[in-house]
């Protein structure tokens, strides 16, 4: 049971390399994928770009790449909520990892806070790159 279990972890990890590739019939493939930031974007595309192509021996070059912004709110009321919820997020795990009882309760607390409002903020970039295999 258990040697069934992990393979079909294995399985469930080795397809999500590639998850958001989409295959063109001309040899052009594209990723598209939500993201938080800009530059997440491209790291996270690149990579499953990567991926792709290294099925087949080959390496990724880029046709073209661009992200915008597709959130709810204005962008920069965006990027302001992801700082605070990040920093909420590091206080409340520096408190509960570091403080005394008290301390550790209400890091706890905030770290969970933290970690819920970055949920709701979710991801608010769209990011799509195209590719070759070479």
């Amino acid at each position: 049971m258990k040697i069934f279990s992990f393979l079909l972890f294995l399985g469930f990890v080795s397809c999500a390399h590639h998850r958001d590739v989409r295959p063109g019939d001309s040899g052009i493939h594209k990723v598209i994928l939500q993201t938080e930031s800009k530059d997440e974007g491209y790291r996270d595309a690149k990579n499953q770009a990567d991926h792709f192509c290294e099925q087949s021996k080959k390496s990724a070059y880029i046709v073209s790449e661009g992200s915008k912004y597709t959130g709810d709110m204005k962008e920069s009321d965006y990027k302001k909520a992801k700082t605070i919820t990040k920093v909420t997020k590091g206080v409340g795990g520096a408190g509960y990892v570091f403080g005394g009882k008290k301390e550790r309760n209400a890091g706890g607390i905030l770290g969970l806070g933290g970690q819920v409002a970055d949920s709701a903020l979710g991801k608010g970039y769209t990011y799509a790159m195209t590719f070759r295999c070479k």
